[in-house]
């Protein structure tokens, strides 16, 4: 299939609406087309090929437990450059209009708060692209962790997904745009949290971590460091923190 976008003044006109429209979210007809009208060019289609997306349901209560599976799926059916994958306007298309993206949107996201967000793109990109647009954020956490160098290229991409709210503060470290940098950090807590008990939450220590890292990027040559260096500031700085908290 062709991947869609809505125009600038489209996603605009249909994001300030958002709350006129809120009920319409929860429907499985496809509102959009007579929301707009006709003589309106509220969309366009591109050149892109791509692969349809179908995603998984397991049914589970806490519907986040498929957001692994679902980002595998996305990122192997979307094979897009990340240039492309920043267009808000394509996300925001795809969420509203395919009829499998929809299907997965009202699954996922149902009737949650801040549901607008989940529809469209916050801010410039950013933020909003690795974490709060439905789908965008499965193939970015897909695409920041992919190893191509691994027997499992989504070994990394398992890490990150099992607490999501740890991974968005690793995400919001200095180190989306530098793949070494993420491995280093994803794997160092993988080996941090072998050395923790039952009781202990990794997040709790890896805030006071993501200040010293940032710290350190913007200070040291960290771009020119290796995963395994960064792996090993990571993990002793966590250590330390760690030690501090329980003097």
């Amino acid at each position: 299939m062709l991947l869609g976008f809505f125009t600038e003044e489209a996603y605009d006109r249909l994001l300030g609406d958002f709350e006129k429209n809120k009920t319409k979210y929860s429907g499985t007809d496809n509102w959009v087309e007579q929301y707009f009208g006709k003589g309106v060019e509220w969309y366009r289609l591109s050149s892109q090929q791509v692969n349809q997306f179908k995603p998984y349901y397991s049914g589970a209560r806490d519907r986040s437990k498929d957001d692994l599976t679902n980002a595998i799926l996305l990122y192997e059916a979307f094979k897009i450059t990340p240039l492309q994958a920043a267009n808000r306007y394509m996300w925001s298309y795809m969420c509203h209009m395919d009829k499998d993206c929809r299907e997965y949107m009202r699954y996922r996201w149902g009737n949650s708060e801040n549901l607008d967000q989940k529809y469209f793109v916050p801010g410039n990109g950013g933020m909003g692209l690795y974490y709060h647009n439905g789908l965008s954020r499965l193939w970015w956490w897909a695409h920041l962790t992919y190893d191509h160098d691994s027997k499992d290229p989504y070994a990394l991409t398992k890490i990150l997904f099992e607490n999501q709210m740890l991974g968005k503060d690793i995400l919001d470290t200095l180190n989306r745009n530098n793949f070494n940098r993420i491995k280093g950090i994803l794997l160092a807590i993988k080996n941090f949290k072998e050395v923790l008990d039952s009781r202990e939450a990794v997040s709790s220590y890896f805030r006071d971590c993501k200040k010293e890292l940032n710290h350190y990027a913007a200070i040291s040559v960290f771009d020119f460091l290796d995963s395994e260096d960064i792996r090993k500031i990571t993990f002793e700085t966590l250590i330390r923190i760690r030690n501090q908290s329980k003097q």
